[in-house]
């Protein structure tokens, strides 16, 4: 007899209450569902298993949210519901401006998205990216009937990418009738506005045979910039002695210019021009600020279309599919291109410069050469630093577009034996145009003056009024001829030369995913049977064909552009055969020491054309000496096949942040390294100087992929308790996790900062002739022009922790009570960045040396759900813990950030039958982020951690019939 999808719906919240696995739903007091005798209760599937049993629980940690809790937090992306759990680190959000890509994602226990495994009703979400991370963006939120999210190593089930976990997004299948409705929140400042609406349309068929859903949704999001914000408006530096200032960029409107060699003619060694094109000492009134034109909160227009159906064509045939569209606009807005370059430039009788400056560029960095024996040199060459406001804002327009179907059987074979067999085809297509970017080969071209033998400016020294044209007067790939450019001073581009130099800048990309998959589970009968009772299995087979491919346009693949980074066109696949098989044994069952023992065995072997054949197997299992008390452990082995992006990327160029350890800014001015740096080409007068300080505190890494690169591999481990009704109305579990991620694919060294700190200070592994220091490429006069970095199997990650979850049901002032707790201890998360090297600790730290957004030791999500009648309440209590920043080796003027608690109330009140209205206020008590310098990530916080908003209000209406 088959039960009503109401029965199977209270079967897993009771099977959910029970075993203490609930981390952040906000359920009603259930019990086991009946329907004459318990045997009406049908056997499902939960995250972790393909294999139904009716009294299911796990043998790993499964945290759930359910619909309600979208309702009540107004949850509109659902990252951000996803960001209060701690089994989270933040990924990609709203306020991922720089940054960011303009899509959403969800990391587990902050090993990376990509090696989180989403799934949509336990199928594989089609990737965004060429790294295969998922765009949870496309996720529509009003069929969202739980989320499950299983943490740690879950290959032996899934395959590839589950070596931190799995988020199941559960959508309703069964919904009838019609539901439509609104939200919209907004800060108490008036701004960052999110309006969200959706109708939902379904209709059982044929006598409840099938069902037909559809949903139509729309979101649109306001832009909020930084300038909004008080504690955003300026970027905040460390002064050195314990206190912040308002700083910003050595990239100024007006030019800057830097060498020991300009003293003393402007009385320093850091030089700026004014707007009639003298050269006067930069003093740190001078840096720009480009802070607040920056987002801090991404805008976004987005449009969802989801179908979902399936019928009983007879008792053991089922058909099913779904069809998913979601249209993303999400656009991203850094303040105006800075270009750092080293240019050569007409200096003697250049009109833009006076003659005092003309003299003390000579002096400093003329080239040699003086046709008129004025004494100063016909031209200079020079690394100089200019904002090029007269070009406009950097705006990078993005726009996703992600379409996934899927279609299948299912049904019984025998009374204890089922299939299912399902094709899924999924594509996300993307485009990008970029504005504000400008051509580095034209910016060169523009400076170079006609008759810059100094024809220009008369005998006795007059400067002419302009100079007649560029030297090289072609338009190199520009829609108009070279125009000659003043750099020299805040306003001087003229906007023919504004015009000359920009470049336009597109994208497009493509990611396609196709599966194939089929599977058969049942038990293997009384005959071979266990005293607990019957063994269950499942196996089955899985085909999976990725293709990406990205295509620039010709400067950004070029990288000739200053602005946005470049990206280099890539093209590349791979595909995956994958068999599996899993078996339950309970193995007692009700007996004197052990209401229940079983265990659970898994097993899959991958066969990659890109990283060859990779094995996974699952050993988990659990002892009740009663029906109180549950203990449970299980052992994973995990692994991760290199990605699109890993494998194929050409190479790019990125600026993350870094210091020079050879400039004035290094930590460490010992003799030591001083021969060091002057061993690999640093000149002797240049050494600790600030001619070689890091512009913006940023080097350029060139980086790409690798096509040997192997897979990654990990081993979990997790033990716990599992404590039910200890107490009436009391429920929590306990569990200690375990991961190591073995042959980590990471860029050589641990990226560009770990690569400079190795080579020079590291006497074990640094030093000239080094692997580290042979991939800094210096110029002429010490300066960095790069570090070549690729991706290779060299690195390890390790964490440990405990995950405390309860679960509290009573009675209190007249209504019902659940308070729900989950928290997650840290005890140690390392990266090595290679073999031999001393490990990062990042438990309890922060920062940008690797740690990058905080890992508090300790953070919980609590909640107090109370209902009465028509009325359900919450108070939400999430709590950050303290953080230390990671690098030990540079002082910081906040080096600890304190601890942070956040509470958000809301409430539903159901007006009638078929209305109802909920409002809410998040951050009640309207906390401010922590402030901090040089070591924050972006809005001078990190702010996919710490509330940027301040209190928010919403509200949201529903109507249902």
């Amino acid at each position: 007899m088959k039960s009503s999808n109401a029965i199977r719906l209270a079967v897993r919240k009771a099977i959910y209450a029970g075993a203490a696995v609930t981390a952040a739903a906000s359920l009603a007091p259930v019990a086991m569902a009946q329907d004459e005798g318990a045997d009406a209760v049908e056997e499902i599937v939960v995250t972790g298993s393909r294999i139904a049993r009716k009294d299911f629980t796990s043998n790993a940690p499964v945290a759930t949210v359910d619909s309600e809790q979208i309702t009540l937090t107004n949850t509109v992306n659902t990252e951000s519901l996803l960001n209060t759990l701690p089994q989270a680190v933040p990924g990609l959000d709203r306020t991922s401006n720089n940054p960011g890509n303009g899509t959403a994602t969800v990391d587990l226990r902050g090993l990376g998205s990509n090696r989180t495994l989403v799934l949509i009703n336990g199928r594989r979400v089609v990737p965004t990216t060429s790294g295969g991370s998922v765009d949870i963006n496309s996720i529509p939120n009003s069929l969202i009937e739980n989320i499950e999210v299983l943490t740690g190593g879950a290959s032996a089930v899934y395959g590839s990418d589950a070596v931190a976990g799995v988020v199941n997004f559960i959508l309703k299948d069964d919904f009838e009738g019609v539901a439509v409705q609104g939200g919209y929140e907004i800060t108490q400042e008036g701004d960052a506005g999110i309006y969200s609406a959706d109708i939902t349309l379904g209709a059982n068929l044929a006598d409840d045979r099938g069902n037909v859903t559809f949903n139509l949704a729309y979101t649109d999001r306001d832009d909020l910039f930084q300038g909004d914000r008080d504690f955003a408006t300026f970027a905040q530096f460390d002064d050195g002695a314990g206190g912040l200032f308002d700083g910003g960029s050595s990239g100024i409107p007006g030019t800057s210019i830097f060498s020991d060699n300009l003293t003393p003619e402007i009385g320093g060694n850091r030089g700026r021009f004014t707007p009639d094109g003298d050269l006067v000492q930069f003093t740190d009134n001078d840096f720009y600020n480009y802070a607040p034109v920056n987002y801090i909160q991404l805008p976004q227009t987005r449009y969802q279309a989801t179908a979902l159906g399936h019928f009983d064509i007879n008792e053991n045939v089922t058909v099913f599919g779904n069809a998913m569209f979601t249209s993303s606009k999400v656009p991203q807005q850094l303040a105006a291109t800075p270009i750092f370059q080293t240019t050569t430039f007409t200096l003697d009788g250049n009109p833009f410069l006076t003659q005092g400056a003309q003299q003390a560029l000579s002096n400093a960095f003329g080239d040699g050469t003086d046709a008129d024996g004025d004494g100063v040199d016909d031209t200079a060459t020079a690394f100089v630093r200019r904002r090029l406001l007269e070009v406009g804002p950097r705006i990078a327009d993005s726009t996703f577009s992600t379409f996934q179907v899927a279609g299948g059987l299912r049904g019984n074979i025998t009374s204890s034996w089922n299939y299912e067999g399902y094709v899924q085809f999924g594509n996300v297509s993307g485009s990008e145009t970029q504005l504000g970017n400008v051509n580095r080969d034209r910016f060169d071209q523009s400076l170079r003056l006609a008759n810059e033998d100094g024809s220009a400016a008369d005998p006795t020294g007059a400067l002419a009024s302009s100079p007649t044209a560029c030297l090289d007067t072609s338009a190199n790939g520009a829609t108009v001829g070279c125009s000659p450019m003043n750099i020299f001073g805040e306003g001087n581009i003229s906007p023919q030369a504004a015009s000359f130099l920009q470049t336009a800048v597109a994208s497009a990309f493509d990611f396609e995913q196709l599966i194939v998959a089929a599977n058969v589970a049942g038990d293997l009968g009384e005959s071979l049977a266990l005293p607990g009772g019957t063994i269950g299995v499942a196996f089955g087979v899985e085909q999976i064909e990725n293709d990406f491919s990205f295509r620039p346009s010709q400067d950004l693949a070029a990288g000739t552009i200053a602005g946005f980074n470049g990206s280099p066109a890539l093209s590349g696949g791979f595909d995956a055969t994958s068999y599996y098989v899993e078996a339950y044994l309970p193995i007692l069952s009700g007996s004197d020491f052990a209401d229940l023992l079983d265990l659970e065995l898994a097993y899959r072997s991958s066969d990659y054309t890109s990283a060859g054949t990779v094995d996974a197997y699952k050993i988990a299992g659990s002892w009740a000496p009663t029906d109180k008390v549950r203990f449970r452990a299980g052992f994973n082995t995990a692994n991760r096949a290199p990605s699109i992006g890993e494998l194929f990327l050409p190479q790019s160029e990125g600026f993350p942040g870094a210091t020079d350890p050879c400039s004035s800014q290094g930590p460490d001015q010992s003799a030591a390294v001083r021969a060091v740096c002057e061993a690999t080409g640093v000149p002797a007068a240049s050494v600790f100087s600030t001619s070689l300080d890091l512009p913006s505190g940023q080097v350029r890494q060139i980086s790409g992929g690798n096509p040997d690169l192997r897979e990654e591999e990990a081993e979990t481990f997790t033990a716990g308790v599992v404590f039910t009704e200890v107490l009436e109305g009391l429920t929590f579990s306990i569990d200690y996790f375990d991961i190591e991620i073995e042959d980590y694919i990471e860029d050589f060294g641990g990226g560009a900062a770990n690569v400079l700190s190795t080579c020079y200070t590291n006497a074990e592994f640094g030093g000239a002739g080094s692997q580290f220091c042979n991939i800094v490429d210096r110029r002429a006069d010490g300066t960095i022009r790069g570090i070549q970095v690729t991706q290779q199997n060299v690195a390890r990650q390790t964490l440990k922790g405990f995950d405390l979850l309860a679960s509290y049901d009573t009675e209190a002032f007249g209504g019902d009570l659940r308070i729900q707790y989950v928290g997650t201890f840290t005890e140690e998360r390392d990266f090595t960045a290679f073999e031999g090297d001393d490990p990062i600790e990042c438990a309890g730290r922060f920062g940008d040396l690797f740690c990058d957004d905080p890992n508090p030791d300790y953070k919980h999500r609590m909640s107090f759900n109370w209902t009465y009648d028509d009325l359900t309440a919450q108070l939400l209590w999430r709590y950050v813990g303290e953080v230390d920043d990671d690098n030990e080796g540079e002082v910081f003027s906040v080096e600890q950030l304190d601890a942070e608690n956040y509470f958000d109330a809301a409430a539903t009140y159901s007006l009638t039958e078929n209305y109802s209205v909920t409002f809410g206020i998040d951050n009640l008590f309207d906390t401010e982020p922590p402030i901090i310098g040089d070591n924050q990530e972006q809005a001078n916080t990190y702010p996919a951690t710490y509330d940027v908003f301040g209190r928010t209000f919403f509200v949201r209406a529903r109507a249902q019939f």
